[in-house]
């Protein structure tokens, strides 16, 4: 016992001589380590020489009890070999791990002191080709218009392409931009680097972005990497075809940049980053929050793409700025809305706290923080919203209960339509929403909306236009007053509004109300009417279409006859219409005329 007492003391004072002098630790702890190794009959060994004084005095502390020992302490067999294991306990526990952990702890300090290093190289995308389109993409292409499916438009383009002056290409790119037409993806892609028309190239940026296609992202990497003799229309476009196509390329570019405080670029690169970074790129914004130099827009972009990149590695920070009273409002509330999006446990606390802000906009955002949230306590906070007292935070609340289909929430949403000093705009989400979470008492109020005469026309449309998206009930109900209105011409705005709406779907309930639109006097009325034919394209009222369409062929033969005589005025303001609705209409189904 008394070599066991005096080895522990002895070791905890190697060990505080080993803390002592950082420059030798490292060594004596390898050498520590290794005599642990050896076997425990070894003591007839002369100890190692080491360099270190720390090391020396691990030797020393055996040579002592080794002394001890020759000194004539009568220990027996079985008290040895105890004292031996407990000397190797003493040899691997308190030094050796006290150490590793000062040295874990001075990393961890060093690390949390000093801002974060990101340190990925300015990378470059490989050159590659634009994505063939398949077959269906191309019928759906073409069948977008009849006109445009034949081999003589095809081969048009093409030579638009080939030979074209700068304002068809133009308007041909923003055409197939419009229509995201990928007939010709191998035509714009090499016409793109070969252009020196930066407004060619810029139509070629936005049709490639709306594709979604990353052929372009060796291009974008090196604009993103040396932006400062490209026009800037033409960087922001690049900063946006990056983002969209997700060129992972280009993050180190957009890194350095904002870096180095590009101003011009600052915004446009951090929004960049919220579609394209992950930890390292959040880590490194988190710690550029830090900066006394920031202004506050550049605050709460950071916060914006922060809670977008939705980096849990940064949640203690933006946590604490959240609930800092002293920090600007906006930067609080947009750092309340990216804890949330990290979806972390102990954020939902946090937010249900911050909700009583006295701020609007913060409580606004608190809401499409904790939406992110699906449980009974989100819930509730999100009910409480829809009765706040700031429209704004209304709204957010109309959002999310859309969003998360909160069926119990329907009798607020219809108080809030009942109550007349509510916002209109609050009103009209109100019906949208009620319209999509198709409740009984939800239904049966909007239908009776839609009956009531006292409810100005506007708001009627609206609340159709809602029951007829969603197409869960009332139908019938709005097709009735859709015929009132025909006979009554004070309601024709809410006749038009109705006949647009119909004019949507071409649902097989539609075919009587539009014969009726067709067949009314007003030139307004018939032509709505004839807009209801071309998506239904009833087969009952082909006839009726046709014959005002023949207004338009006699017309163009009388003026045929004597073109020095005035064009004679039409039976029919709607026969050019008719006709050119039956054409289009034909060609697509391959009907005869």
């Amino acid at each position: 016992m008394k070599k066991i007492f005096l080895l522990t003391s002895i070791f905890l004072f190697t060990g505080m001589s080993l803390f002592a002098q950082d420059a030798t630790a490292p060594q004596a702890i390898d050498n520590l380590l290794t005599d642990q190794k050896e076997e425990s009959g070894s003591e007839t060994e002369a100890p190692a020489e080491s360099n270190s004084d720390g090391a020396g005095a691990v030797d020393a502390a055996v040579e002592t009890v080794d002394a001890a020992e020759s000194l004539g302490s009568e220990v027996s067999a079985d008290e040895k070999q105890a004292g031996e294991n407990k000397t190797s306990e003493k040899k691997s526990d308190p030094i050796v791990e006290a150490y590793l952990e000062s040295e874990k702890k001075k990393k961890d300090d060093s690390k949390k002191s000093g801002p974060y290093k990101y340190d990925r190289e300015k990378e470059y995308a490989d050159a590659r080709r634009p994505r063939k389109p398949d077959s269906a993409e191309i019928e759906k292409a073409a069948s977008r218009d009849e006109k445009k499916s034949g081999e003589d438009y095809l081969d048009k383009c093409r030579e638009t392409f080939e030979f074209g002056l700068e304002a068809e290409i133009s308007d041909l790119l923003d055409e197939l931009t419009k229509n995201e037409d990928l007939r010709f993806v191998d035509e714009i892609y090499d016409l793109f680097y070969v252009t020196k028309n930066p407004v060619i190239r810029n139509k070629i940026l936005t049709y490639f972005t709306k594709l979604k296609d990353p052929c372009l992202c060796d291009y974008a990497t090196e604009v993103i990497n040396d932006p400062y003799d490209v026009q800037k229309d033409t960087v922001e476009l690049v900063f946006k075809y990056a983002a969209e196509v997700e060129c992972k390329e280009a993050v180190p570019g957009l890194i350095y940049l904002i870096d180095k405080e590009e101003e011009d670029y600052f915004n446009m690169a951090l929004t960049a980053v919220g579609s394209l970074g992950g930890s390292e790129e959040a880590l490194f914004l988190s710690d550029y929050l830090d900066r006394d130099d920031l202004a506050v827009a550049q605050k709460q972009s950071l916060m914006r793409v922060l809670g977008k990149i939705k980096a849990i590695d940064t949640w203690d920070k933006l946590s604490e700025i959240a609930q800092d009273e002293d920090e600007n409002s906006y930067v609080r509330m947009y750092a309340a809305e990216a804890i949330g999006a990290m979806e972390k446990e102990e954020s939902e606390e946090i937010l249900v706290k911050l909700f009583e802000e006295k701020d609007p906009v913060f409580r606004q955002h608190v809401v499409r923080g904790i939406s992110h949230f699906k449980d009974k306590t989100a819930d509730e906070i999100i009910l409480q919203a829809l009765r706040d007292g700031q429209y704004k935070v209304r709204l957010e609340a109309i959002d999310c209960v859309k969003e998360r289909d909160m069926k119990e929430a329907a009798p607020y949403l219809i108080y809030r339509c009942k109550d007349k000093s509510e916002e209109k705009v609050v009103k009209e989400k109100c019906y949208d929403v009620l319209a999509k979470l198709n409740t009984d008492k939800g239904n049966e109020f909007l239908i009776s909306q839609i009956k009531d005469k006292k409810l100005n026309d506007t708001a009627r449309a609206k609340v159709a236009a809602a029951l007829l998206e969603y197409d869960h009930a009332g139908t019938d109900e709005i097709i009735e007053v859709a015929r009132s209105t025909l006979k009554d011409d004070l309601r024709k705005n809410l006749r038009y509004a109705l006949g647009k709406e119909f004019a949507k779907y071409g649902r097989k309930e539609f075919e009587d109300i539009c014969k009726a639109y067709i067949e009314h006097s007003d030139v307004s009325t018939q032509g709505t009417g004839l807009d209801i034919w071309a998506k239904g394209r009833y087969s009952s009222l082909r006839q009726m279409v046709a014959d005002i369409a023949k207004d338009a062929e006699e017309s163009e033969e009388e003026e045929s006859k004597d073109k020095k005589k005035a064009k004679p005025k039409k039976k029919n303001a709607n026969a050019a219409k008719a006709k050119r609705i039956l054409g289009i209409v034909d060609s697509m189904t391959g009907s005869e005329k």
